[in-house]
């Protein structure tokens, strides 16, 4: 399967489950990237993508409304501004996140979009 056709199912939000988790181990950040975003992706494989040396497989793991709370919680201490700042605006994160974020005290765009929430 070429690079595009897997693009193409990793973005699929009809693809399975089993499909996606596949896909999660490609060599391709940019596939596991659309994988770590598609509503359809397992709670364990979002997990695992959750510790992707890259940033932007976190930040779409972040963003991820199916992501579960407990790993958007350890997200919020990611060494990535951009995943702490995407992670505000998840609303399946809990307020203890939430909270967390806007307290954070390195970078004003994560407290700014915590606190625009409208959660704390």
């Amino acid at each position: 399967m070429d690079r595009s056709e897997k693009w193409n199912i990793a973005n699929d939000p009809d693809t399975l489950p089993e499909t996606l988790d596949e896909l999660s181990n490609d060599q391709d950040w940019l596939i596991r990237s659309a994988v770590a975003k598609n509503r359809n992706t397992p709670k364990e494989t979002l997990k695992k993508l959750s510790k992707d040396k890259e940033w932007s497989v976190r930040n779409n793991v972040a963003i991820n409304p199916n992501t579960p709370v407990e790993t958007l919680h350890e997200l919020s201490d990611d060494e990535n501004t951009l995943v702490r700042t995407n992670l505000g605006k998840n609303p399946s994160a809990k307020m203890e996140t939430v909270m967390k974020l806007a307290d954070d005290d390195k970078v004003w765009g994560v407290r700014k979009n915590a606190i625009e929430s409208g959660r704390v």
